[in-house]
């Protein structure tokens, strides 16, 4: 449309308005409610396309991919078509009028003739939207429908800001100059749109504010990771701020465009330094104030990264703030090209400046924090992760060669200060730093200028030790001179991995500063033309005379440098097998290793693998065997030399491979594993309160050692067919080991064949190997830490490999275990108190023994009998142990014994175990010696009540066991406790048993009643006849199938002692014939007729 058909259209409609209506928009002050619209139904406006715009939300793969949000602005081509010149929004806003904030509108002049009244709309949008994030809650009932309406209102807001950008780009036309005289109401409006828009821009920036005063409960979406659909209204707010504040500079880069660089100034507001405000100040300013905010966002998000995490953590919280991150990018460096303004690097540096300088730039305070812990460390940091974003293409697709230009001028300067000595730059944040600068040059390219400095600085500070000491073991991150960096760092310095490999991000754990810098210098050779020749002659004169300065002592340390490595590493290699290796295995038996020690070691392991004819005939002709027999898998070297040692060669994927391979002995892995277990156990024998320090060291080591053995192939296959995976917390040394024994026998346990079974007992017990003799100097010294993990891990073994166990190649162990832990000499003393620290671990493991010892006695085949009379023994032994004199709650309910015994849910291997400890009940604690009742009666009657109580059985063959000893405690003992508790526990296993038996007579207790009363009638009748009446109670019919047997024995009796009817006698048994039903009855007549 012309501007005077537009003209036209306007001036038709406008006459026939009612006059009433055209005063009423004169009046609109400051209401937010449109005039109804005249023009046409609202069946015919265009339906509103979804606008692109900032998201989050969770795309599978979008992350494994680098790719951007597919609904942002970049992967829906907005920001192509903004660089391109191109229409914004094409397919929309096509026909004659357009649905916005809920009315219809004349596409092609509403911008122009209700600007306020639209914006006032946007305002009561966001108003309505903040008003949602304070009311909502937090009842899920709520949230799907706090979620569409808050959606709807972002996506109005965002297709009203879409819609400024189509009617800048279709229907603004420049303001041209006028002759005077009458001027179109309609023209005059259209004139006054760019100002207009500048003043209206300006307030809703006042009105959203900086992404930094954001209420905290806002600023936290940036943090929250949804995975489902449904978003709080919080989150949406702080997506339409985002969109707000891109939008804001595209439509003024829009509108800057489209008045072909005049400058639009606003008519009715000032910024806010007092200076008249224009498109250019606004962008400007807003500009400065959105990067301000994103570089505070990466500043709180630095606060929280390890070093070790440098490249690996992003500066952004979401996707959304890397989008709008890439998109300045692209317009600021699209803006410098063509409009010659300052360029991406240039707004950032200054900001970067001031942060360094903790001081603002120039003279306006953009709110960036002035407390940052770490200025130089997050520059390094924010300017690499800044520099891999400058690699996605405006498409969104991440790309190989960088689509930002470099800014090596700034870092430059950056690194200077760095290496400046008197900056004193510690080496964990030297090694950050270079780790930067490496990635900057893979991605920029090499600068030979920061090359030179950083060989300056390492040229002054070669004989630093380049060691983090809380990092613990950081591969082989050493300089000593070991052949590991003649060989395996020289290999990988000389190749330099993909910015986005796990090897380059992980840099900061495996290599130190100065490899990385070798990294750095080899890319440089790498990628430097012909005319850097001279530069290499300068550096090679300066290596000879470093080497010259240090002597042949340092030599290894510099060899790395390809230059030297590829002439000189096979002499060096065979030289120090000659004068070092004999020198280091003499010290390998020290219980005070140094950790260079174990750096050398590996050095020369590696140097095994590498050239395996070069070591000296005392190791052939399997040299790496020999070697690694000698430093690791040797039962008498100090655990802090083997996990040290271990721990470099097990992150060496090439080794992990050897062993894995049929070159490497079939033992290679379990002999790991078995250094590993041997440290694991005795690795309270290097710790004590006088050396807090070597103890750290230790547990680091071994948290390392047990991620990496839990990779080897050989576990990592085991615990896959275990279906047991280690979690976060199982990688420390204790879980981790329950989790591999219990995935050995996990694994046992599936097997069928024969030959597999076999094969499984063999490797179980290379793992473990003379597990008792490794255990031994805690039951010398009785170290409580030492005890508690030595009985805890073989109580593991015992209950988890029980089956295993049992057999014939592996029954010699369990026996061993047996003696040396469970029955040692010292305990069957009687004269003597056995230790208190043994007692107290073998409290708190004896469950796990007795568990599995029940397993193994009834699977073995050759040893069954032995095995089931010791594990009697042994619950002999420590229900007395830890039996009390008195039935306290707490010493009968804790009691080991009692939980070996108890199950939630009755099983097979539960029921044989309590069978053998009711037999041992019934057999060694509940044996009257005449009529004197067993010591200590009350407390085994209160374990025996606890054990029946808590395990559900119902077979009355196992429930029975303890019935006759506890029917002669009800019979013979008065005292109060003892008879109640013998009583319950009679109810109880009556009960049970006529559960099982659905409530007919049980023929296991008619058994045990009538032996009971064979063998006490004579003596005991009256009391017999008592006990009888508790059983009636609760099983009349169960005691009727007893009246023959007690008529007999009374008429027998009463014929025995020639008196004739014994009264009291027949009264005691009428009593409980009372008790019988009709059975008692019929029998009382019958005694009635005697």
């Amino acid at each position: 449309m012309t501007r005077s058909h537009a003209c036209v259209l306007w001036s038709a409609r406008e006459s026939k308005r009612p006059a009433a209506e055209r005063v009423m928009e004169d009046d609109f002050g400051q209401s937010l409610t449109p005039p109804v619209s005249p023009f046409m139904p609202e069946d015919v406006c265009e339906p509103a396309a979804r606008p692109p715009c900032f998201t989050c939300a969770y795309e599978p793969g979008r992350e494994d991919a680098h790719m951007l949000p597919s609904d942002g602005y970049v992967s829906r081509g907005a920001l192509k078509r903004l660089l391109l010149k191109l229409d914004p929004s094409p397919a929309d806003f096509e026909v004659d009028t357009v649905d916005i904030f809920g009315f219809p509108w004349v596409t092609e002049t509403a911008l122009v003739e209700s600007t306020k009244l639209l914006f006032g709309l946007l305002r009561q949008k966001v108003f309505r939207l903040e008003t949602l994030v304070q009311s909502s809650s937090h009842d899920f009932g709520q949230a799907s429908g706090l979620h569409y309406e808050a959606e709807e209102l972002r996506q109005q807001c965002v297709l009203f800001l879409t819609y400024i950008k189509v009617f800048i780009h279709r229907f603004l036309e420049v303001p041209r100059h006028v002759d005077e005289g009458f001027v179109h109401p309609y023209s005059e409006l259209e004139a006054q749109l760019p100002s207009t828009l500048v003043e209206e821009l300006f307030g809703i920036t006042l009105l959203i504010g900086r992404l930094k005063d954001l209420p905290t409960n806002v600023q936290s979406a940036l943090t929250i990771q949804h995975q489902g659909r449904l978003f709080p209204p919080s989150w949406h707010l702080l997506h339409l701020h985002l969109d707000i504040h891109w939008c804001v500079l595209e439509i003024l880069h829009l509108l800057g465009q489209r008045m072909m660089g005049q400058v639009v100034y606003a008519h009715q507001f000032v910024d806010l330094t007092g200076e008249t405000l224009t498109n250019v100040s606004l962008f400007e300013d807003h500009l400065n104030n959105l990067l301000c905010d994103l570089i505070t966002v990466a500043m709180n998000k630095y606060s929280k990264v390890r070093p070790t995490e440098t490249l690996t953590s992003n500066h952004y919280y979401c996707a959304c703030t890397k989008e709008l991150w890439v998109l300045l990018i692209h317009l600021l460096e699209y803006r410098s090209k063509t409009q010659h303004t300052q360029s991406f690097w240039g707004y950032v540096n200054a900001l970067l400046q001031a942060v360094l300088k903790g001081a603002p730039p120039g003279d306006r305070d953009p709110g960036l924090p002035a407390n940052c812990k770490d200025p130089l460390g997050f520059t390094w940091w924010l300017i690499t992760h800044l520099a891999q974003l400058g690699m996605y293409n405006r498409n969104g697709t991440l790309q190989s060669e960088k689509q930002l230009e470099d800014n090596w001028s700034f870092v430059l300067e950056l690194l200077k200060s760095s290496c400046d000595m008197k900056a004193a730059v510690p080496e964990e944040q030297m090694r950050m730093l270079v780790h930067c600068c490496l990635s900057l040059s893979l991605m920029w390219g090499s600068n030979v200028s920061a090359v030179n400095t950083l060989w300056e600085y390492y040229s002054k500070n070669l004989n630093g030790s380049f060691s983090v000491p809380w990092l613990g073991v950081s591969g082989l991150a050493s300089i000593s001179p070991t052949p590991l960096t003649l060989l395996e760092q020289a290999k990988s310095c000389c190749s330099p991995e993909p910015m986005t490999s796990a090897s380059h991000t992980q840099l900061y754990r495996s290599a130190n500063s100065f490899l990385i810098f070798l990294r750095m210098l080899a890319l440089h050779l790498s990628q430097e033309s012909a005319p850097g020749a001279p530069w290499r002659q300068i550096k090679g004169r300066r290596v000879q005379q470093r080497f010259n300065q240090l002597g042949s002592s340092d030599f290894p340390s510099w060899a790395p440098p390809p230059s030297v490595v590829k002439e000189r590493h096979l002499a060096v290699a065979v030289a120090l097998w000659t004068h070092f290796f004999p020198f280091l295995r003499s010290l390998r038996l020290s219980q005070t290793p140094p950790p260079q020690l174990a750096d050398a070691a590996a050095g020369f392991t590696l140097l095994a693998l590498d050239t395996p004819s070069s070591a000296p005939q005392d190791l052939q002709p399997h040299p790496l065997q020999a070697i690694m027999q000698c430093f690791g898998w040797d039962e008498m070297l100090c655990p802090l030399l083997v996990t040290r040692y271990l721990n470099h060669l097990l992150q060496n994927g090439e080794l992990v491979g050897w062993m894995g391979s049929g070159s490497a002995s079939s033992s290679a892995q379990a002999l790991c594993v078995r250094a590993w277990f041997r440290c694991v156990l005795q690795q309270h024998l290097h710790k004590s309160p006088d050396n807090s320090r070597a103890g750290k060291v230790l547990d680091e080591q071994l948290a390392e050692l047990t991620r990496l053995v839990l990779r080897l192939p050989e576990i990592d296959s085991l615990l896959q067919r275990a279906s047991l995976q280690p979690t976060a917390s199982k990688l420390e040394p204790k879980p981790a080991l329950a989790l591999f024994i219990k995935s050995v026998g996990r694994v046992y346990a599936t097997l069928q064949l024969l030959a597999e079974r076999s094969s499984l007992v063999c490797k179980a017990l290379e793992y473990v190997g003379d597990v008792l003799k490794f255990i031994k100097p805690y039951l010398l010294n009785r170290s409580s830490d030492g005890l508690q993990l030595t009985y805890w891990t073989l109580g593991c073994v015992v209950k988890h490999w029980s089956p295993l166990l049992a057999t014939t190649k592996a029954q010699s162990l369990l026996l061993r275990i047996v003696d040396v832990l469970l029955l040692p000499h010292s305990l069957l003393q009687q004269d003597k108190a056995p230790p208190t620290q043994v007692l107290s671990a073998l409290r708190d493991t004896l469950p796990l023994y007795l568990q599995g010892l029940s397993v193994a006695a009834s699977v073995s085949q050759t040893q069954g009998v032995y095995l089931r009379q010791q594990l009697r023994n042994v619950i002999a032994q420590y229900m007395s142990r830890f039996l009390p004199a008195t039935p306290t709650t707490g010493a009968v309910a804790n009691h080991p014994v009692l939980l070996a015994g108890c199950e939630a849910t009755p099983t097979p291997r539960g029921a044989v175990l309590r069978r053998t400890i009711l037999q041992v009940l019934r057999d060694n604690f509940l044996q009257f010696k005449g009529h004197a009742p067993p010591p200590r009666l009350a407390a085994v009657l209160s374990f025996l009540l606890e054990l029946l109580r808590r395990n559900n059985d119902t077979d009355p063959d196992l429930l029975t066991i303890t019935l006759p000893p506890a029917l002669r405690c009800l019979m013979l003992v008065n005292e109060p406790q003892v008879k109640r508790l013998s009583a319950d526990c009679v109810q109880l296993i009556v009960e049970r048993c006529l559960s099982a038996a659905r409530d007919q007579p049980c023929e296991q207790i008619i058994t045990v009643l009538r032996t009971f009363v064979e063998e006490n009638e004579a003596v005991y009748d009256l009391q017999v006849y008592s006990v009888l009446e508790t059983v009636a109670i609760l099983s009349p019919s169960t005691v009727s199938s007893l009246i023959p047997v007690l008529s007999l024995s009374l008429r027998n009796t009463e014929q025995k002692r020639g008196l004739g009817r014994n009264i009291s006698l027949r009264n005691a048994y009428k009593s409980l014939l009372g008790l019988l039903g009709e059975a008692g009855q019929a029998e009382l007549v019958s005694l009635e007729e005697d």
